[in-house]
């Protein structure tokens, strides 16, 4: 089964595991080859993407607000600071394992309501870059959502 998955993908399921993370859900659908993992303890969520060969490495906050996924980049935007939107797989798989400390401690219960916050504000920014004719008709007096 595993041949199917990008080594990347099955090499970062082996560090989601080390650090005490349990695979939730793992399919492959036949529409487009998309295909999805979820792993994710009491407290923080990740999953991985392939969306019409499209990957994504999303996060969550299962303790605290388990609906609300944030891609790599942002993530890497609160942690690190700004650069691409778009990121290939094997880039947004280093984020995530590199600064898995600093993840972890943004989303603690003392950090959470201000993690979600930024977090928030980062993608609305990101949207303000990427569609502004959108965003100027969503919000017409340019206040921040």
């Amino acid at each position: 089964m595993d041949a199917v998955w990008p080594t990347a993908v099955t090499d970062f399921e082996a560090f989601l595991k080390k650090e005490g993370l349990v695979c939730r859900e793992r399919e492959i659908s036949e529409s487009f080859d998309n295909k999805f993992v979820q792993y994710e303890n009491a407290n923080i969520g990740v999953r991985v993407v392939c969306d019409r060969s499209f990957w994504s490495v999303d996060i969550t906050d299962i303790a605290g607000r388990p609906n609300e996924w944030y891609d790599t980049g942002i993530v890497r935007d609160l942690i690190l600071g700004s650069g691409e939107d778009v990121l290939l797989l094997p880039e947004q798989i280093k984020i995530i394992e590199a600064n898995w400390s600093a993840i972890l401690d943004r989303f603690s219960a003392a950090k959470r309501e201000d993690t979600h916050a930024r977090l928030k504000h980062f993608e609305n920014e990101r949207m303000k870059r990427r569609l502004p004719g959108f965003w100027e008709s969503m919000n017409p007096q340019g206040k921040s959502r």
